[in-house]
């Protein structure tokens, strides 16, 4: 788990800082047959959208399904904390279409749209800018964060941690015999902060950034799931 090195809170807002960045979580899976097109879709946000925030979260949901001949696979990414995660979203009154399925993508913590509609994501990150002002500064294993902003809700500072990249022949289950390329797999996420109006400063370590192919982002939500305020990648 990350540990946290430091907390203060009552920054001034700092002029040339950037205003965050939206965010997209891609819910996915390796044994569900339609999400390689949107495990591609994400990968095109993140070449083409470098002020895009996107994370790719592997549900277990559909690691015990048995496809015949074809048999079980169990993706090596899947978590039930994801699961939980994207049926807490299912629960608020999200924009576009809600439910829990794959490939889903949820846009800013407020709308859900198949994964593979490229249009309709499109448009949903065209919605006002979070409201929330991010800097992050990475430090051989530290990440410092810099907040200023303000918002009517109580919110959590979170840490993402996810391999950049990953190839994996899968041979079993509803997509048996394919080789799945996924991008920023979530392979850790942690509430790192409390937030309210106003601004502060949290460093955390993070002794996976080590690994050439590991990276992290930060992000601001309220409560446990709800509105997206800001997400920054570490830098």
């Amino acid at each position: 788990m990350p540990r946290i090195l430091s907390l203060f809170v009552g920054a001034a807002l700092v002029p040339g800082w950037l205003s965050a960045a939206p965010m997209v979580e891609l819910f996915t899976s390796q044994g569900c047959y339609s999400c390689p097109p949107a495990d591609e879709h994400l990968a095109e946000l993140i070449e083409n959208n470098p002020e895009v925030v996107a994370l790719e979260f592997h549900v277990d949901y559909w690691d015990d399904l048995n496809y015949g001949a074809a048999g079980v696979w169990k993706d090596p990414f899947s978590d039930a904390a994801y699961t939980k995660r994207q049926r807490a979203y299912n629960q608020l009154e999200l924009k576009g279409k809600r439910g829990v399925y794959t490939p889903q993508m949820v846009v800013n913590g407020t709308t859900a749209q198949v994964g593979t509609r490229r249009s309709a994501v499109k448009k949903a990150l065209k919605v006002k800018a979070p409201p929330l002002k991010m800097t992050t500064r990475t430090d051989g294993t530290q990440v410092e964060v810099s907040i200023s902003g303000q918002s009517d809700a109580k919110a959590l500072v979170w840490l993402a941690v996810f391999d950049k990249i990953q190839s994996t022949e899968v041979l079993r289950g509803e997509n048996h015999g394919k080789t799945m390329i996924n991008h920023h797999v979530v392979r850790e996420l942690t509430p790192i902060a409390d937030w309210r109006d106003g601004g502060g400063t949290t460093t955390v370590e993070v002794a996976a950034l080590q690994d050439s192919n590991v990276g992290c982002a930060i992000f601001v939500q309220e409560s446990t799931v709800g509105r997206v305020l800001g997400a920054e990648y570490c830098h």
